[in-house]
């Protein structure tokens, strides 16, 4: 048997450059794939980076973003503006239109807004959206005059005068909330008096040192400072008076709405002026002038809005005149025992503070005749207790107390163990178990002596309405339980028209049945507030009620339908 070698078949091989070809294109290949991965990771990356920096919603209205970058832009735009405020209070006090005081404060307020300052840029940016919308159903266009107009106005710094005051205001008995026709016709004659002695020569310092009855202005002859026609100070027709006025000549006698005699002086007068390098001082500071008429457009839409709502409000129309009862709401809970109430101070030579540090001693015959006047003045309202509101404005010896501006002996708070007042004052009130509106025996403190009235245990509006629903006067309780300004008055806050007041308090006066009294109103954060609705006619809105209309028409109007509006804000947001 012969072995065979078998035969063998050698293969082909390759030549080794195609081998190494192939080992390159794959590890290029994959470079590549690498290479594009990081590339679009980078670009998505830059595209993540710009979304963040420009694109990102910071708030919306109505379903439509507010971009980061146009938050920016209007940051921009109010930082500027708040720049050019600081800028003008400058000018304004190196040219001593601004004393120190008045400058720092007006940068206060200033500040307080640049602290505040990319929330108020969002708001303005939510605001000026919602009424570009209502402009379109309003009817209300604005043209680039418009806007060319509005750019002007905010260049110009308007006419402003220093100004002298004299005053002349009627003398009111502590125990009446008005002047008589003979107290009014007697400041009359003392202000027409006054404007004689000016015309005939005599100095201005010495009459308005003498017989004005301002005690703010009067120790510096009248001095007001420098006033512009817009600065809300001053009744508007003496206002109107002074800017007719001639330098260094006297006005007319000016009566004004508070019953005020008033003559008005102006020695300088520093004229309108505009500022031609306006719109370059935007520019040249970084903001973007397209950008800047676009809120300038918004500013415009907005006053037309504005004087649109105003206008309808201010015609005549329906008013009540009206008495109020107002109770503060209290910022703590009540302890059980806490007592309001209201007093008369004796105190020996009428004087409570020499009382107090020992100046007029315990031996002193004052003494015994202060706690004369304290009983005979109890046993007098013991017998009636209606007075007891007249007697602390006319007869007691605590300031504020008196007149009809005056608090009638209402305490601000209330008496308890946990309370302020000396405790030779609320040991005896809260040691007597009082019932509401008892007359306490006369409390001698180191102040005097003090007659005391109980008025309630707890605050209860409603109490006091259910007193009026049953035949009580209403006038009377306002003075005996109102913390209002107008308690004096029986709680007469005269004529309301629509849109005057807060929208719940004027719901609940036009919806009270005249000769009633409305439901007890509750107003957060405020207190609780009843109405008597006396009767209604037709007026038209005048002096101090038109300015109220007008300060408050456009929110009340604005308000309601932006509260109606879709609208998110992003609670952190970075700029």
């Amino acid at each position: 048997m012969t072995f065979r070698a078998k035969p063998v078949v050698k293969r082909a091989q390759k030549p080794s450059w195609e081998s190494r070809d192939r080992r390159n294109f794959y590890l290029n290949l994959g470079f590549a794939i690498v290479v594009a991965a990081a590339v679009l990771i980078l670009l998505v990356a830059v595209a993540l980076s710009y979304y963040n920096d420009h694109l990102v919603s910071v708030g919306s209205v109505g379903g439509q973003a507010i971009t980061k970058d146009e938050l920016r832009d209007r940051v921009l735009v109010e930082g500027w503006r708040l720049d050019e405020a600081d800028r003008r209070i400058d000018t304004q006090k190196a040219l001593g239109h601004l004393t120190q005081a008045q400058a720092d404060s007006q940068s206060q307020v200033v500040g307080q807004q640049r602290e505040q300052l990319v929330l108020i840029a969002l708001e303005r940016i939510i605001d000026t959206r919602i009424q570009a919308g209502l402009a379109t159903t309003e009817g209300v266009a604005v043209t680039d005059a418009d806007i060319d107009a509005r750019l002007i106005e905010e260049a110009t710094t308007p006419e402003t005068r220093h100004v002298w005051l004299i005053e002349v205001a009627p003398v009111v008995d502590p125990d009446k909330s008005e002047p008589t026709a003979a107290q009014i016709a007697a400041a009359r004659t003392k202000i027409d008096t006054a404007l004689r002695d000016l015309q005939g020569g005599k100095a201005w310092e010495e009459v308005a040192m003498t017989v004005s009855t301002d005690a703010s202005t009067a120790p510096q002859a009248g001095d007001l400072g420098w006033l512009g026609t817009t600065d809300g100070q001053g009744e508007q027709a003496f206002v109107d008076a002074v800017f007719a006025a001639e330098l260094n000549t006297p006005t007319p006698v000016i009566e004004g709405e508070d019953g005020t005699f008033r003559i008005g002086r102006v020695t300088e007068i520093a004229p309108e002026s505009v500022n031609e390098a306006y719109q370059d001082s935007i520019v040249n500071d970084g903001v973007d002038f397209a950008k800047y008429r676009g809120v300038v457009r918004g500013d415009v839409v907005r006053k037309k809005l504005e004087d649109k709502v105003v206008a309808d409000a201010i015609k005549p129309g329906p008013q009540r005149e009206v008495n109020e009862i107002y109770l503060r709401q209290q910022t703590v809970d009540l302890p059980p025992e806490a007592v309001k109430v209201r007093h008369i101070l004796y105190s020996p030579k009428d004087d409570p503070g020499g009382a107090q540090d020992g100046t007029i001693p315990a031996t002193d015959p004052s003494w015994a005749q202060a706690k004369t006047d304290a009983f005979a003045a109890h046993v007098k309202l013991q017998a009636d207790p209606s007075q007891f509101d007249a007697i602390a404005r006319a007869e007691s010896d605590e300031e504020s107390a008196l007149g009809p501006g005056g608090s009638g002996g209402k305490l601000d708070g209330y008496v308890s163990t946990d309370s302020s007042y000396v405790e030779s004052f609320s040991t005896p009130i809260l040691a007597a178990n009082t019932t509401d509106s008892q007359i306490l025996p006369p409390i001698q403190t180191e102040f005097g002596w003090h007659i005391v009235q109980v008025l309630n245990h707890a605050p209860d509006l409603a109490a006091i309405k259910a007193q009026v629903d049953g035949g009580a006067d209403f006038a009377t309780l306002a003075r005996d339980f109102s913390e209002g300004s107008e308690a004096s008055r029986g709680g007469d806050i005269g004529w309301v028209a629509r849109g005057q007041l807060d929208e719940v308090l004027g719901a609940a006066i036009f919806a009270t049945e005249k000769g009633k009294t409305s439901e007890v109103v509750t107003v957060a954060d405020d207190g609780q507030y009843l109405f008597q609705v006396i009767k209604e006619e037709e007026r038209t809105p005048e002096g101090l009620q038109l300015d109220e209309i007008r300060a408050r028409a456009f929110s009340a109007w604005y308000d309601p339908k932006k509260a109606a509006v879709d609208v998110t804000r992003d609670e952190a947001i970075d700029t």
